[in-house]
């Protein structure tokens, strides 16, 4: 305390108030502040602006906490200078001036700005705190605030040349004050970022401090967690030579930044996010590139490390540092980068990353203290200071344009503003000169100035800094502001405020455009953190649709930071500004320094000179005459006689100075200087106060006296309920024995009779039991006399019915004796008349036969003749009635056209004329399409109670009013309907809709009873405004049964339970419980009632005003089948019209003429489409041939030509082109789609056919004509195509019938006949459009496609909730999230099936490559799935509804997200979390977890999902399969297969699944795998286990079918090879080709498949060591090879192979060993039939007659060998000799397996890899390729052969190349189309060009080899 009391009595060292100095000029005022500055008196005054010298030092004790104290509440000038006296008055002056303030703090860099704003927020935040305290508020805002320095500091600031914490941004910190003076809130605004500097800096300065201290400050676990070591190996920290300054503390800086971050309310995850994202930058920054084929990673392990803590692939990233891809015709072309690109790649990508994440952390920081409007607020800027370096860039452009903006502001408030006001109050007043700069700032933003240039350079492409340097000079060479350089170089200089710079235009316009490639984006948006993702989710694609014209009007750096400035000086405009100038005493940052001359010239620039003067002469106070009068009344006299306020200004002042020198009255105000105003100030404060206590103690004997009488009434209280207690008892003493002795008289007389009721009912009992005892002896013996007589009756019918059937039986044997005799006599007589009749039938036979032959010959002739007849007359009936349709239709058409000219008159005749059957006969024709929904409703007479105006729109595209109206068909009467003219479609209402919503509901109400289900009633409710009516019915004239006032509800719950879809409405009275059907019309009800309760007046006209839905339409009809609208004359109905469509008549009635006139005009123009369109309207018109798809068509017009107009809202149609008859449109939203052009032969061609074309005759529909006609009919038919005459219609079989009489190749004249077939998928329908260009196909696409992109997004209800979830998480609401599911039963689990998709989904069919799934749409296939889950739990076997969801998720991508919704709704809120229905949907989603990674807004929802049913649930079987289901989120990679059987088994039980891996020998091993492992991870398992990490050559993983193989690239997952093992294997035991899945580009060749573990890249074959495994697996490859054919080698040398491997495998040969299967160790390919080929390698060749294979197939000559090939009939003799060529070979091999007899195994093995090695180029892989080579260099079928160190070029079998291409001559490298491969060699003309079914293994194994290469080189380790 004596030491702050020391420094505020101190005595001043010169003046500190420069107004006050005698000696005005610079020299003083210099001087002044020198004194001042070695007295450590670092601020003084000037007037109310604050000059403050940077120190470079820590003045003691100088912003202690009691030294705030000491400027609280005191005016400017009652202490000494200080900042705190700024910030003081800052804080009262919101009240004061009832404004919002701004302080400005300027100077040049490291002149100590940061830290005087930090000053300045700490002493606002201490103002704070003690209001707080007084009114009892929390204070952690202010905590907040503060705490947000470190962290602004740490991300923003960084060491220069000229200040150890310079900003490298601007901000502006907004702090927003309550009327109490407590901070609630504030707002943090950022501007221009300076990126270059992450990536670069200048010698002696930094980068960023928090890089140096996440490094230096960091926790060790941190550290290795990010693979940080030492600063000096990080180049973007390294580069500039300076790491460490003993005055920054890294480590603190650590520490503070930590704490920050956490009172910034982020949790740990996002803490850590953000360190692993400040690694990554570092590791990015060590990348380097070499050339290898174009630029090449130089070290995976860096990129690694950087992918890893970015979430990336590694190799998906390499590739977007190295690549370049664009978009040609829906085909993405890569083109590979040089090393310098892919080094601004490198940066281009660390900048954006820390640019994006330094706003995340700003946008962080203002949720955090965000808060609404309040009082007032006061504003701290602390901008970049002036820079002017040796090399000043495009930021210093920007800074330097910043400060002179900031320079005009403070010349335009102290010396412009002022003057001026001074001369227009009339004071007497003299101008002070002062440097103005707006002509420099006129060059910088005026029309053409240097921004407008630089930002229209940057919007050229071929645009370069030349050429803006170009133009800057060609405009601006004579301006005086600018300066052109006199040598001609890259810079430009400027003459600022603050003196001369010039900079460096070298990268000018690539900051300024501040590009980033697609490639970078798309690989960042795919990154496993939602971190990362989230600072990217906002940039959009280049390449996306629309891109170009979004990149033409992206706003550059440039215009940003010119808006944002613009915007900030808007801000400051609206504020009253307070200045404080810091000032830099010297440029070494020395303490105790002052170097005079750069003090001088930043007073000068400054304009401090001029400062000093205006404020000493001026009066900075200024007051209108009634505010001053208002604020000082407590000073004004009571004898003050005059009324007019300036007389009461003029006589108080002069009360105070009477001589006016420190004050001046104007026209409407008073000026003051600033200690007159201090002076009035203090006196008033006293005059208030005396008041005040006055006041107060007036006010405190009141309420002393209101107390007495309260206590005096409330004792008088106290005794009157005594009194009362002490009677009450006495009564209540009395009561109670009164009702005792009740009681007991009542019992003794119940007592008593209770004895006489039970002997009574003694008595009545004992009479009860004897007459039952009577009656049961009565019935007994009853009983018995009717058993008797019932067995003596029996006896007597049992004796009748014997004798009956003796007699009976008798009877039948004589009948039947008689009856077979007759039987005998008929059966003879049959025989002998069946005898002659066949003699008789024979003999007429001979005769009929004859005579029917020579019949049928003479009908079939007549037949014929009739049938030809036939045929003719059926052609000449079609073609009359053809005639007879078009006069048909002609005359139908001028029948309309006249009826349309009719007005008001002959109703009957026309209408009768209209529905006549004899003419039109249109309803018999086209059958009943149009019936009412409901039909007991007869018309009525006009409701005086309802509107029956029409309304309508000033376009007519709207139009409503009620209409009487009817219909032909069945129902013919008049009914009077609401009808509603929009979007193109006329709807009719039962009633006016007025109703917000109406339907049918179950209610029960009173109170909270509980009624039975009977006892509910079914009522219709009726939602108008806010009244909810329900009545008995829905029909007009319903009794209302009770209405609801939404408004005035308690409360609305939704109570679902269970299977019970409800809600309760709870009023005053009652609560009302309300059943819907099903949970999506009780969440349609709780929405719009809801929206009511909580609806303002405005919200809830907008509610009622909304358009009619045609959902609750009882009828609709599409205008554009409207054929004409015509006006009918009706006596009973005057005011009549007609609309006529191809099917049906309707007869409409209006109320007035004007009605009926309004209705024809909108119909009218609606239907005809009379529409005129603006040219910016139309995007796109012409003619196409359009089809409508899964529609009924008539016959003859499924495809018609119609003329197409596309505006940014539909695809307008029309009949033709002057826009007469519109006849539809197609409305466009984002959900629809268009497919691109598809090239397509039409299957029925509307072509002229002439009745002589042989297509169209009968005869050749029955047989196939001869190769002779050929030429006739080509003729014919291009005559039949070309000629005019009538349409028929060609059938496919017609066109097979065609193409069978021409050669295999297509006509040319049939191109003709190519159409280009694109699709529109929209809401309702779909629609094949037709165009005969390619080119016209692709610009409807891109237009279309285009127009749908422009649409906004349409979000389902779900989508909303998802995104209030995440809002509510983000900000830890966790009564919120409650509050959204118990609110929304959208998102519970629902027992009933789903209407509907929860996510929106692309209309249109699907097209799926497999046509046997039968998938329909996809909001089909949706609600499917959403079915099987319903009864999931009732399947014995799981796995095949499993396996069809997740194949069904497969093969329609869009459904993956909306599974995973549905799955997320059926496992929330359910009761029991181990029911086994939950189990089996959570079930699911670990299967989906594990195959399918949604997309990122549903990741997120679904992480969140799973944590919270976790928490609600820990200790379950559900939160098992959730954890399990989180972590396989975590690792998740794209799949190609769905799961096999094995996997999802291993998956429902929360385990790995193994796997087997075989190698050669017949070996294998069992590895543990999961969902994710990848072949990379297997790979490194194998190797470690194999003790193979010192190999000298590199392993792969290959899925293998006996000799077929394929490399599995290293990022595939093994899970994925396995279900296609499954699925193939399956295929082979059923035989089905069409199987699920199949294996890609391999052949299994009917061995099963495996995963197989050998040798990929072979760099070193000579040191491998004979006793090692490595040596094993090369020789057992260079053996695969020997076998395959891939070795040049001569017969005797492969025999000489095959020998070594017979030793090998079997040791020396015994007697009767024979070679059983000669494809393991000779290549039998080789005794194929082939011409003989001579091979000089290795062994000297023997003469063709020594050789063992003389008289063999092989040794036939070829001209021989084509003879006998020819000439044989069949293949049994090449298969002779191929037998006998093969048992020759094996003979030969056995011979020479003799004579190894002895040599052991290891020495065979020795041998044969001896000989391997001896060829040069051993290790190389050899691929047959076909070769196209212009120049004819290489023979066709040639091998290619890839290599350690090159790629060559070899004739087949032979071991010298043709031609060997090193890497580093090789430019680039790929496939461009399948199956071909290209390679570009440096130096070569023409790029080699190889046919090959191999180019993926190809260009995988070289650049493998290149990756080596660069690995060498690098001298990494392998």
């Amino acid at each position: 305390m004596a030491e702050t009391v020391k420094i505020l009595q101190a005595p001043q060292a010169g003046l500190s108030d420069m107004a006050k100095l005698q000696d005005l000029n610079v020299e003083s005022i210099l001087e002044n502040i020198r004194q001042r500055f070695e007295a450590d008196q670092i601020y003084t005054y000037i007037g109310s602006i604050l000059a403050a010298v940077n120190p470079y030092k820590t003045i003691p004790n100088l912003y202690d906490f009691e030294v705030m104290e000491a400027y609280d509440k005191r005016h400017i000038g009652d202490l000494p200078p200080h900042i705190y006296a700024i910030a003081n008055d800052t804080y009262y002056s919101m009240w004061k001036q009832t404004a919002n303030q701004c302080v400005l703090i300027s100077g040049e860099s490291g002149a100590g700005k940061t830290e005087s704003t930090k000053f300045i927020l700490n002493y606002l935040s201490k103002m704070s705190q003690a209001s707080a305290v007084e009114t009892g508020n929390d204070v952690s805002v202010e905590k907040c605030i503060l705490q947000s320095s470190p962290i602004l500091e740490a991300f923003g600031n960084a060491k220069t040349v000229y200040n150890n914490n310079s900003s490298r941004f601007g901000k502006f910190i907004q702090l927003a004050f309550s009327s109490r003076g407590v901070i609630e809130g504030g707002k943090v605004q950022d501007y221009l970022l300076e990126k270059n500097r992450v990536v670069g800096q200048n010698p002696g300065e930094r980068n960023y401090h928090i890089f140096y201290a996440l490094i230096l400050g960091a926790p060790d676990e941190m550290k290795q967690k990010l693979g940080l070591g030492a600063p000096e190996k990080y180049k973007y920290i390294n580069q500039s030579g300076c790491i460490k300054d003993p005055n920054i503390n890294d480590q603190q800086i650590f520490s503070e930044v930590n704490e920050a971050l956490k009172d910034m309310k982020l949790n740990d995850e996002q803490v850590s996010d953000v360190f692993e994202l400040l690694g990554a930058i570092l590791h990015i920054g060590n990348l380097d590139f070499i050339t290898a084929g174009g630029a090449q990673v130089s070290s995976m392990s860096v990129l690694k490390q950087a992918a890893d803590l970015l979430s990336v692939d590694e190799y998906q990233l390499a590739n977007a540092l190295t690549e370049k891809t664009r978009l040609l015709r829906g085909e993405l072309i890569s083109t590979p980068l040089d090393e310098h690109q892919a080094r601004d790649s490198r940066d281009s990508l660390a900048m954006n990353l820390y640019a994006r994440c330094f706003h995340w952390i700003i946008s962080r920081i203002n949720v955090r203290i965000r808060t609404k409007p309040t009082f007032h607020s006061v504003g701290v800027l602390d901008i970049f200071g002036f820079e002017n370096f040796e090399v000043n860039r495009f930021e210093q452009f920007n800074i330097n344009f910043a400060n002179e903006k900031l320079q005009e502001y403070f010349n335009k408030h102290i010396f412009s503003l002022e003057q001026h006001e001074y001369n227009a109050e009339g004071l007497d007043w003299v101008d002070i000169d002062w440097q103005d700069n707006g002509e420099c700032l006129d060059l910088i933003v005026r029309k053409l100035g240097l921004l407008s240039l630089i930002d229209e350079e940057s919007r050229f492409p071929k645009g370069t800094d030349g050429t803006m340097l170009d133009k800057l000079h060609s405009n601006h060479a004579k301006n005086g502001f600018y300066i052109k350089p006199r040598v001609n170089n890259s810079k430009f200089g400027i003459k600022h405020y603050a003196g001369d710079v010039f900079y460096e235009t070298t990268g000018f316009l690539e900051k300024n455009r501040d590009t980033f490639r697609d490639e970078m984006l798309t690989t960042i948006k795919e990154s496993r953190s939602d971190f990362i993702y989230d600072l990217f989710e906002d940039m959009q694609e280049s390449s996306q649709p629309n891109a170009a014209k979004k990149n033409r009007k992206k706003p550059t750096v440039s215009s940003q930071f010119q808006e944002s400035l613009h915007s900030l000086m808007s801000t400051l405009s609206a504020c009253n500004p307070y200045f404080v100038r810091c000032i830099k005493p010297n440029s070494t940052k020395a303490p105790n320094a002052f170097e005079k001359t750069l003090t001088l010239n930043q007073l000068r620039y400054s304009g401090m000179l001029e400062t000093v003067k205006i404020r000493r002469a001026g009066f900075p106070v200024r007051r209108l005459f009634d505010d001053f009068v208002r604020r000082y009344r407590p000073l004004l006299g009571k004898d003050t006689q005059s009324s007019h306020s300036q007389h009461k200004c003029i006589s108080l002042l002069s009360s105070y100075e009477s001589t006016n020198q420190k004050w001046q009255i104007g026209r409407t105000k008073v000026f003051l200087k600033e200690d007159l105003e201090i002076k009035l100030e203090r006196d008033r404060a006293e005059r208030v106060e005396t008041l005040v206590t006055k006041a107060k103690a007036c006010f405190k004997g009141y309420l002393a006296r209101k107390a007495y009488k309260a206590t005096v009434a409330k004792i008088v209280f106290v005794q009157k309920y005594c009194r009362m207690y002490r009677q009450r008892r006495r009564f209540l003493n009395l009561k109670d024995a009164t009702i005792t002795l009740q009681r007991y008289e009542r019992g003794r007389k119940a007592r008593q009779l209770f004895h006489v009721m039970m002997e009574e009912r003694r008595l009545e009992e004992e009479r009860k039991r004897e007459e039952q005892r009577r009656r049961a002896e009565e019935e007994q013996r009853e009983l018995e006399r009717l058993k008797a007589e019932a067995k003596l009756r029996e006896l007597e019918e049992l004796q009748a019915k014997l004798e009956e059937e003796a007699r009976i039986k008798a009877e039948e044997e004589a009948a039947q004796k008689k009856r077979e005799e007759e039987e005998r006599q008929r059966v003879l007589q049959k025989a002998k008349a069946i005898e002659t009749a066949k003699r008789l039938e024979e003999e007429q036979a001979k005769i009929r036969a004859e005579e029917e032959r020579l019949k049928l010959e003479n009908e079939l002739r007549i037949r014929r003749e009739e049938e030809a007849l036939r045929l003719e007359k059926e052609e000449a009936e079609r073609l009359v009635e053809e005639k007879r349709l078009e006069e048909e239709v002609r005359r139908r058409e001028e029948e309309l056209a006249y009826a349309m000219q009719q007005v008001m008159t002959h109703f009957d005749d026309s209408i009768a004329q209209l529905n006549s059957p004899s003419d039109l006969n249109l309803d018999k024709y086209y059958g009943d399409m149009f019936e009412e929904a409901d039909q007991d409703s007869e018309y009525q007479d006009d409701d005086p109670d309802e509107d029956s105006v029409s309304r309508k729109s000033d376009d007519l595209q709207y139009w409503e009013g009620y209409l009487n109206m009817k219909c032909g068909g069945m129902v013919n009467t008049w009914k009077k309907r609401y009808c509603v003219l929009r979007d193109e479609t006329l709807m009719w209402f039962r009633a006016k809709q007025e109703a917000l919503k109406s339907g049918w509901l179950m209610k029960k109400g009173g109170g909270t009873s509980t009624l039975s289900r009977r006892n509910w009633r079914k009522r219709f409710f009726v939602l108008k405004g806010i009244e909810l009516a329900y009545y008995e019915s829905d029909s007009d004239g319903a009794p209302c049964k009770g209405i609801i006032n939404i408004k005035q509800t308690k409360d609305i719950l939704d109570s679902s339970f269970g299977r019970e879809s409800s809600l309760d409405i709870i009023t005053d009275k009652r609560t009302y419980h309300i059943v819907a059907d099903n949970a999506d019309d009780l969440s349609e009800w709780f929405s719009i009632l809801m929206r009511v309760k909580n609806a303002n007046e405005y919200e809830l006209k907008q509610m009622q005003d909304e358009d009619a839905n045609p959902k609750n339409a009882i009828g609709t009809l599409d205008v554009a089948v409207i054929d004409s609208v015509v006006p009918v004359h009706l006596q009973t109905k005057p005011n009549a019209f007609a609309i006529i469509t191809a099917e049906r008549v309707f007869n409409m009635s209006a109320d007035s003429p004007e009605d009926m006139n309004g209705w024809l005009k909108a119909l009218t123009q609606y239907h005809k489409g009379q529409r005129t369109y603006s040219k910016e309207e139309i995007l796109m018109s012409g003619w196409l041939t359009k089809e409508n798809t899964g529609t009924i068509s008539r016959p003859g017009i499924t495809r018609k030509k119609r003329y197409f107009i596309l505006t940014s809202h539909s695809l307008d149609i029309y009949k033709s082109v002057d826009l007469q008859h519109k006849l539809g449109a197609i409305a466009l939203n984002r959900l629809c789609s268009v497919t691109v052009p598809d090239d397509k032969m039409f299957k029925e061609i509307d072509l002229p056919l002439p009745t002589n074309s042989p297509v169209a005759s009968p005869t050749m529909r029955r047989r196939k004509l001869s190769w002779g006609k050929k030429s006739k009919i080509k003729m014919d038919l291009r005559t039949a195509m070309f000629q005019g005459g009538r349409r028929h219609t060609w059938s496919s079989k017609m066109m097979r019938n065609l193409f069978r009489c021409y050669p295999r190749s297509k006509p040319s004249w049939l191109h003709d006949l190519r159409t280009w077939k694109f699709t529109i998928h929209s809401r309702r329908y779909s629609y094949n459009l037709f165009t005969p260009s390619n080119d016209e196909a692709w610009k409807w696409t891109y237009a279309i496609q285009e127009v749908i992109d422009s649409k906004p997004p349409i979000e389902t209800p779900s989508q909303i909730l998802i995104k209030e979830l995440r809002e509510a998480s983000l900000n830890g609401y966790n009564d919120e999230i409650d509050k959204i599911y118990k609110l929304n039963p959208i998102l519970r689990n629902v027992p009933y099936m789903l209407k509907s998709p929860l996510l929106p989904l692309p209309y249109g069919q699907i097209m799926s490559s497999n046509l046997d799934k039968g998938y329909t749409t996809l909001q089909d296939e949706a609600v499917k799935i959403f079915n099987v889950l319903q009864g999931s739990e009732q399947l014995p076997d799981p796995m095949p509804v499993i396996q069809g969801i997740l194949q069904t998720c497969q093969d329609l991508k869009p459904l993956q997200d909306e599974v995973y919704c549905q799955l997320v709704k059926q496992t929330t809120w359910v009761k029991d979390a181990d029911n086994l229905n939950n189990l089996r949907n959570w079930q699911i989603l670990c299967c989906m977890c594990c195959t399918f990674i949604p997309s990122r807004s549903i990741l997120r929802y679904v992480r969140f999902h799973i944590k919270r049913q976790v928490e609600l649930s820990p200790k379950t079987q559900m939160a098992a399969y959730a954890g399990y289901a989180l972590e396989a989120l975590k690792r998740t990679r794209t799949r190609e297969f769905v799961p096999s059987r094995d996997e999802i088994i291993a998956i429902l039980g929360r385990r790995d699944m193994n796997a087997t891996v075989f190698c050669h020998g017949g070996g294998s091993c069992q590895i543990s795998i999961n969902s994710s492992t990848t072949a990379g991870q297997v790979i490194h398992t194998l190797v470690k286990g194999m003790n193979l990490d010192s190999c000298y050559n590199r392993f792969s993983l290959y899925e293998k079918s006996g000799l077929v193989e394929k490399a599995i690239d290293d990022r595939s997952v093994v899970a994925d090879i396995l279900a296609k093992f499954e699925s193939q294997n399956a295929q082979n035991d059923d035989g089905n080709k069409d199987s699920r899945f199949r294996a890609r580009g391999l052949s299994d060749r009917g061995k099963p498949w495996q995963l197989f573990f050998k040798l990929f890249c072979f760099l070193d074959t000579q040191s491998v060591k004979p006793d090692s495994i490595e040596y094993s697996f090369l020789f057992e490859q260079a053996h695969e090879e020997v076998i395959r054919g891939k070795f040049p080698a001569t017969d005797e040398q492969l025999i000489h192979l095959s020998a070594l491997r017979m030793q090998f495998d079997k040791g020396d040969y015994v007697h009767g060993d024979w070679i059983n299967d000669l494809t393991e160790v000779y290549p039998v390919d080789r005794l194929k039939v082939k011409p003989k080929e001579d091979n000089d390698f290795g062994f000297q060749q023997r003469d063709r007659k020594d050789t063992f294979i003389s008289g063999t197939l092989r040794g036939i000559g070829e001209k021989t060998l084509k003879r006998l090939q020819k000439s044989a009939s069949d293949d049994n003799i090449l298969e002779s000799v191929y037998r006998d060529d093969v048992s020759a070979t094996i003979t030969a091999i056995i011979d020479k397996w003799r004579t190894l007899k002895g040599t052991s195994a290891e020495r065979a093995q020795n041998i044969y890899m001896s000989f391997m090695r001896s060829w040069k180029y051993f290790g190389s892989r050899l691929f047959e390729v076909e070769c196209h080579d212009g120049r004819q260099t290489y023979p066709k079928n040639i091998w290619l052969s890839v290599n350690k160190s090159m790629v060559a070029v070899h004739k087949i079998n032979d071991p010298n190349p043709l031609d060997e291409f090193p890497y580093e001559k090789i430019l680039s490298f790929g496939a461009p189309i399948p199956n071909e491969y290209k390679i570009i060699v440096e130096g070569r003309r023409s790029e080699l060009t190889f046919d090959t079914t191999e180019v993926f293994e190809i260009a995988k194994l070289m650049k493998a080899y290149i990756n080596e290469i660069v690995k060498k080189r690098n001298m990494i380790p392998a």
